[in-house]
């Protein structure tokens, strides 16, 4: 009879609530990993850009491949830099061409791509919007806006920058008579 007492005032272990419990912690795991998952992905996906969305004007793919020229007229080395706004510019080459492949807008029957380097030697980040402020002047004084500009607009002390702006032009022009005008008259001549 103790025996059987015993038994009845010891407390025995609940083994269907237990599992219960086990089963509904399983559950709602499972639940918040799949909410924290799907939470991730909108975020994610908000961040990506829409299709066609770029900056008019700009690229910024991480991989820039080599670009090819349709009908290459002609090409030069210039290195020849100034210092602008904080950043030294050094033009390193300059080529014409009736198109290149990476450049998706047509704004002639050629375009004059122009070779840069961007070094900022500075202490403070420098930014500065390229397209609207580089030109390239034509014989007689005339400008061309840039249609297109690899550069980043922004560049970290110490750091450098390699791109190209594109101009559109609607004959062909003796790369050495050509200059890139910044802002409102640093001018880098090509040629002479």
């Amino acid at each position: 009879m103790q025996n059987q007492e015993q038994r009845l005032l010891m407390p025995q272990p609940d083994t269907e609530r237990t599992s219960n419990s086990h089963s509904v912690r399983v559950a709602l795991g499972v639940i918040l990993l799949l909410a924290l998952g799907m939470l991730g992905f909108f975020i994610a996906y908000s961040h990506l850009p829409p299709p066609g969305s770029a900056n008019p004007g700009t690229t910024n793919d991480f991989v820039t491949p080599t670009p090819v020229q349709t009908h290459p007229v002609a090409a030069m080395t210039v290195n020849r830099g100034v210092d602008y706004s904080g950043v030294h510019i050094t033009v390193t080459q300059v080529q014409e061409a009736g198109a290149f492949s990476d450049d998706r807008k047509q704004g002639g029957q050629y375009t004059v791509r122009v070779y840069v380097h961007v070094e900022n030697r500075g202490q403070a980040p420098v930014g500065i919007n390229y397209s609207s402020q580089t030109w390239l002047v034509l014989p007689g004084g005339s400008k061309v806006a840039s249609q297109l500009v690899t550069v980043a607009p922004v560049i970290l002390p110490g750091s450098f920058k390699d791109g190209y702006f594109d101009f559109p032009l609607k004959t062909q022009v003796s790369l050495s008579s050509l200059a890139l005008r910044l802002g409102s008259g640093t001018m880098v001549e090509f040629g002479g």
